[in-house]
């Protein structure tokens, strides 16, 4: 849960009243409702409970009734929490210690260690809990091949900024140099000091042009012609195209990339999350807080939209459009 720091600009001569203002803050230990006073005033402890309600009562209240779910779904939630810990202590070890690791997160606003031990500690209690919700059938695993594996792509490319310069740079790596050597002297893109390297890349992430010309290619063929796009001129060598492997040899990594889509989709996750939500028969009696979890018993009770489609379309059956109707709509559109 992210915390919230209330920002105040002050001058610096506000700031000096501020400070030399009579106005004393009294914490009163003696009355267990009275927690603080100023000056005259008192704040009761229904005072700070009420204004803690109003700003951050749902919040808080659905992360407490989500952690207690979890907790009564997983197998083992001590030995959660025990390999959450080994995995922090771990990461400290890897960073240089405590400090350096304290250091990290503070710059990356992740809060304390003991807070970031939690945050892994529900991560992985959530990962076991919709892990036992995908569907894994080798049906499912089919269906995912199909539709929505695609391999990574690997390449190392020279950028440079005229056709020239890219033709005179395929003729030295077809004369024997080597690509790398040629990438670290013409190469204008911030991977030349890496002969050209690039990260793995999926369809998609590449601008068109170049996505083509690495699968167009085998592993290890560099392209004849310069390719051009929005940056230059590209000359390109593949290593991998991309090209899908049976579903046989490469089983076990398909399925393994399922389940963390699955994982990766909040909306699956949430959705049996509601679900577990509403079987515990979660009661709310403030009425102030009802609200705190109802996205998500509404998302779990959800019609499945892909069901929906299906029926909507064998119902409607596509209306045949003569000549003369066609033609009125496109007047009417223009």
């Amino acid at each position: 849960m992210k915390k919230t720091l209330l920002k105040v600009a002050t001058s610096a001569a506000a700031l000096t009243i501020l400070l030399a203002s009579p106005i004393q803050l009294t914490v009163l230990a003696q009355d267990e409702d009275i927690i603080a006073t100023v000056g005259e005033q008192e704040i009761t402890k229904e005072d700070f409970y009420q204004e803690m309600k109003a700003f951050y009562g749902n919040a808080t209240l659905r992360t407490m009734l989500l952690e207690t779910v979890l907790e009564q779904n997983v197998d083992n939630a001590e030995a959660i929490l025990t390999g959450a810990q080994e995995e922090v202590n771990t990461q400290i070890e890897q960073a240089g210690g405590a400090e350096v690791f304290e250091q990290l997160l503070a710059y990356q606003q992740l809060g304390s260690v003991e807070d970031f031990t939690h945050q892994i500690y529900v991560s992985n209690m959530l990962q076991e809990v919709v892990a036992r919700e995908v569907d894994t059938s080798d049906e499912a695993i089919q269906s995912y091949y199909d539709n929505e594996y695609a391999p990574t792509m690997e390449a190392q490319h020279i950028l440079v900024e005229t056709e020239d310069e890219a033709i005179a740079a395929i003729e030295r790596i077809n004369a024997g140099e080597e690509f790398d050597v040629v990438a670290q002297e013409l190469s204008l893109d911030s991977s030349a000091a890496n002969g050209g390297l690039l990260s793995p890349f999926t369809t998609g992430q590449m601008v068109p042009e170049f996505e083509e010309a690495v699968k167009s290619q085998a592993a290890g063929d560099v392209t004849q012609t310069p390719v051009q796009s929005q940056y230059g001129f590209h000359i390109i060598k593949t290593l991998n195209n991309g090209e899908k492997a049976p579903l046989d040899e490469i089983k076990e990594e398909v399925t393994n990339l399922y389940k963390e889509s699955k994982f990766a989709d909040s909306n699956f996750s949430y959705t049996i999350i509601g679900k577990l939500l509403e079987q515990a028969n979660v009661q709310i009696n403030d009425e102030d807080l009802k609200l705190a979890i109802q996205d998500l018993i509404d998302l779990a009770n959800q019609p499945v939209e892909a069901e929906d489609t299906e029926e909507t379309t064998e119902e409607t059956p596509e209306e045949e459009v003569t000549e003369e109707e066609e033609a009125e709509s496109t007047e009417d559109a223009e």
